[in-house]
């Protein structure tokens, strides 16, 4: 039988336990189980103890200090700036938090910052040395020096200030000197890991990576969690090439610190080295959340940039890294480089010139200041620059491989092959020197040496498709497509995965006519790579080219929605949607585009399009402004501002912008465009005409002064001196629209048989041609001769589907002859072009007649606001409103459309406006 408790017993059990459980649960008691934790090395445990302390003492600066103290352990320095913040708010041991405090702003880079907010501390010796380390970070290596000897002066067995001293010294590459002091803390302090670490670190800059390894040992065996002993050997590793043991370094450090910055900018160093960009680029920006200024992390992160294309973002992060750190080359080259691939070779000179003055002892700076030159188009400075590339180190093929095109720019052929061959007689098996010789010899239309230089580089390079892919084209060039096939299909078989081998062979199907083939090499790709923005942007362009544009917008949303920060499929999206008149979702993926590429003049350009077509004109002025910044030297981006100021009716900024587009560049012909335009707005119409008049003198041999006149004169009213400047426009270059320009003022003065006789000859010569073709139906609209109309249409719109105006013209013809395809024609016109009065008016009147007035009345109703003195456009609203019985608002448009003195009623006209009367 059970021995029963007695209820007294089991009560006073319970409040035992009770008692128990709450005395467990004090700030003091969770304090003391978190040191034990730490004690046995479970610093996750120990942080979860702390932080249930502050839950229940948010003011227990002990808690705090301790807390901040393991997150620097875990490498955690965002969340130790704010717990020892917090400690020294609360003024919990102000000599141990301060300089905590000062230690998490050293970790997280913020030197400035960690300056500032330890100014008013108490200068301790540990301080001290934490303000010096944060100076040598700031390169102002002098006031460094003085904070660490005044850290000896009042502690000359300080470590900290010893490593500091010893820091400086390497910098100074006083190597074995900064050895000694190293050796010297540690001699003060056997364990200290700051020195010891320290110590590895010089040990791999001095190349002995076998004796670094052993410093780190060491650390790891003081402090087996020691995740930045952990990360110094994946360091070594990398360097090394060893990226899986670096891996497996850098996972050891994560057990410990899996989120710290220090470990997720060496994984993101590994993802780099690995070439896996875009995974770097996802730890990098987890590091940029917490740590904005972490330099070593912009730096890699602007690295990243570079190979990704995303340059203007890695251009702001170079230039705000190099205001931090001016002196570091490797930064200025890179930014340069950036440059150099946005076509800014000025802004790259500029960049480059502190590091040119004096000797220079650097080959790849002068390269790249060669390459500067060469793409502003100064080659013989560039020979230069090379020349000295050269004297510094002989045996470097780049920079011959460079000479030498510098040299073929000056027309300098057998010094350029010659510089070539010598790239390839250092380095026989160099594939660049090799492409390059290929390529020059390719250009030169000396296919067979072409070849010849390729063969030679198949045994040793045989599975590159880049050679494959380059032999095909010269293939191309011999005229042999079957060969250049077997090439591309080659280069294919190699890289199965490589979007530029594929997309060669998809462009050679585009050459014989094979657009499903091309597409099914592309599916292929896309089978391997589901996510190949690459591609799916490739077949966006072939449904394009095949009008097939919803299926264009498909993939565009597609590849827009995989990489968001891809620039080519985005951008097309949104000028995919400005197309199609879609205005407010073009608005919408441009400015999503806009997060990525702020400053990208061709995103700018289209959003400002589209604001303007959404009539969103403060927005698109802004827009324009920002473009303007972005290229302050093109006058087009002055023109679109003005463009907008004239909409906004500021006539004085849109005059304004106009004379800073003319002094940007003075021969931009779209400039004294705008501005005639600008000088009839102001009712100054002999202004304009002197401008037409100067721009026929400035560029006599160009037609837009004399196109520019006969425009103007047409919009004064004045058809007969039209002519005269029409026709030299069109004796200068025989465009059909010249001609059809002519050919109507010459109708307008009675000289029909001339214009006929014209526009024939012209036709004569260019049969197929469809602007001629157009303004023969036009001819026989007007005479009413709709079915042979219909006929030279259908011609123009197999050559032109899209052709608005075609569309236009045919619709009305087929709905003259009663034709049932009169609507869907009509429809077809008005989605491509959209708010346009004249489009609206036809669709609108084919509606009218076939009683679909809920439609009709609504599009009459636009187009009637959009061209308010339309006489035509006026009676047909007029009409369909007497139809749906508002006689009222009929009789007051019939009283404008009569109004307009161009319009003659027709029978049907006439006979509305009796009923209306």
């Amino acid at each position: 039988m059970a021995k029963r408790i007695s209820p007294l017993f089991l009560a006073l059990a319970l409040s035992s336990a009770l008692l128990a459980g709450c005395k467990s649960d004090t700030p003091e008691s969770l304090l003391a189980d978190a040191k034990q934790l730490q004690q046995k090395g479970d610093r996750k445990g120990a942080q979860i103890q702390l932080k249930n302390a502050l839950a229940k003492d948010p003011n227990n600066g002990e808690a705090r200090y301790q807390l901040a103290k393991l997150s620097l352990q875990m490498n955690d320095p965002v969340s130790a700036e704010k717990e020892a913040r917090r400690a020294v708010e609360l003024k919990y041991q102000l000599k141990e938090s301060e300089p905590l405090l000062a230690e998490a702003l050293l970790r997280l880079g913020d030197f400035q910052k960690m300056l500032d907010d330890t100014a008013k501390f108490e200068q301790t010796p540990a301080l001290m040395a934490l303000r010096g380390e944060a100076l040598i970070g700031l390169r102002k290596l002098d006031d460094a020096k003085k904070e660490f000897q005044g850290a000896l002066s009042a502690q000359p067995d300080s470590a900290e200030a010893l490593t500091g001293m010893a820091r400086l010294a390497a910098m100074g590459n006083d190597l074995e000197g900064a050895r000694d002091l190293a050796e010297q803390a540690l001699s003060k302090d056997a364990g200290n890991i700051n020195a010891l670490n320290f110590k590895g670190e010089l040990l791999r800059a001095q190349q002995k990576p076998d004796e670094a390894r052993a410093a780190f040992a060491e650390v790891l065996k003081l402090d087996p969690t020691n995740s930045s002993a952990n990360l110094e050997k994946a360091y070594l590793d990398i360097v090394a090439g060893k990226l899986d043991a670096a891996q497996a370094a850098v996972d050891a450090a994560k057990k410990s610190s899996p989120r710290s910055l220090p470990t997720l900018y060496t994984q993101a160093l590994i993802d780099y080295s690995r070439g896996n960009y875009k995974a770097a680029r996802d730890s990098l920006q987890a590091v940029a959340k917490s740590a904005p200024n972490h330099l070593p992390s912009m730096l890699l992160s602007a690295s990243v940039d570079f190979h990704l294309g995303t340059l203007k973002q890695g251009e702001a992060k170079l230039r705000t890294y190099l205001e931090a750190d001016g002196g570091n080359v490797y930064a200025r080259k890179l930014l340069a480089a950036t440059l150099l691939r946005v076509n800014s070779p000025a802004d790259a000179l500029k960049v480059l010139e502190p590091t040119l003055k004096g000797k220079v002892s650097d080959g790849s700076l002068l390269e790249l200041a060669a390459q500067a030159n060469m793409l502003q188009r100064d080659p013989a400075k560039a020979a230069a620059l090379l020349e000295q590339a050269i004297a510094l180190n002989p045996q470097r093929a780049p920079s011959y491989i460079a000479l030498g095109g510098a040299r073929l720019a000056l027309g300098e052929r057998d010094k350029g092959l010659a510089m070539l061959n010598k790239a390839l007689d250092i380095e026989p098996d160099s594939m660049p020197a090799a492409m390059a010789l290929a390529r020059t010899r390719l250009g030169m239309g000396e296919f067979d040496e072409a070849l010849a230089v390729l063969a030679k580089q198949d045994a040793k390079h045989g599975k590159e498709p880049e050679l494959h892919v380059l032999k095909a084209h010269v293939l191309l060039a011999k005229k042999d497509k079957a060969g250049a096939r077997a090439a591309f299909t080659k280069a294919v078989e190699l890289a199965p995965g490589n979007y530029g081998a594929v997309a060669n062979l998809a462009q050679l199907e585009l050459m014989e006519q094979k657009p499903e083939a091309a597409r099914a090499h592309l599916m292929k790709l896309l089978d391997k790579d589901k996510d190949n923005v690459q591609a799916m942007t490739a077949l966006a362009m072939l449904a394009e080219r095949e009008k097939k544009r919803d299926e264009a917008a498909k993939w565009l949303e597609k590849a827009a929605a995989v990489d968001a920060d891809a620039l080519a499929p985005a951008s097309r999206l949104g000028a995919y949607y400005l197309q199609t008149r879609q205005a407010p979702k073009a608005v919408e993926q441009l400015r999503k585009v806009l997060v990525s590429h702020p400053a990208e003049p061709s995103v700018l350009e289209l959003m400002g399009r589209a604001q303007q077509m959404s009539n969103d004109l403060p927005g698109a002025y802004e827009t324009y402004s920002k473009l303007a910044g972005a290229v302050p030297k093109s006058a087009q981006a002055q023109l679109y501002l003005a463009s907008v100021q004239v909409q906004r009716q500021d006539l004085p900024g849109a005059v304004a912008s106009a004379k800073k587009a003319l002094s940007l560049d003075p021969n931009y012909v779209p400039t004294h465009l705008m501005q005639a335009d600008l000088a009839l707005l102001q009712n100054k119409p002999d202004d304009a005409l002197a401008i037409a008049r100067n721009l026929q003198k400035s560029q006599p041999k160009h037609f837009a002064g004399f196109l520019l006149e006969g425009d103007l004169q047409v919009k004064l009213g004045k058809p007969a001196l039209a002519a005269a400047p029409y026709q030299q426009a069109f004796s200068m270059t025989s465009r059909p629209e010249l001609l059809i320009k002519l050919a109507a003022v010459l109708r307008a003065t009675n000289r029909s048989a001339e214009a006929d006789a014209q526009v024939a000859t012209w036709r004569k010569a260019h049969p197929d041609e469809p602007l001629g073709l157009m303004y023969v139906a036009e001819q026989n609209i007007a005479s009413k001769q709709f079915k042979t109309a219909i006929g030279q249409l259908e011609n123009v719109l197999s050559k032109q589907p899209d052709n608005v105006v075609a569309l236009n013209n045919l619709a009305w013809s087929y709905q003259q002859e009663k034709d049932k395809r009169a609507l869907a024609t009509a429809e077809k016109a008005y989605q491509l072009a959209g708010e346009n009065a004249v489009i609206m008016d036809t669709l609108g009147w084919i509606l009218v007649e076939q009683n679909q007035l809920e439609r009709a009345i609504p599009i009459l109703r636009k187009a009637a606001e959009l061209a308010p003195k339309a006489g035509d456009i006026h009676y047909h609203y007029a009409a369909s409103l007497h139809k749906k019985g508002d006689k009222a608002q009929a009789r007051k448009e019939m009283d404008i459309a009569l109004a307009d003195t161009g319009f003659t009623p027709s029978d049907e006209a006439r006979a509305l406006l009796k009923q209306l009367q």
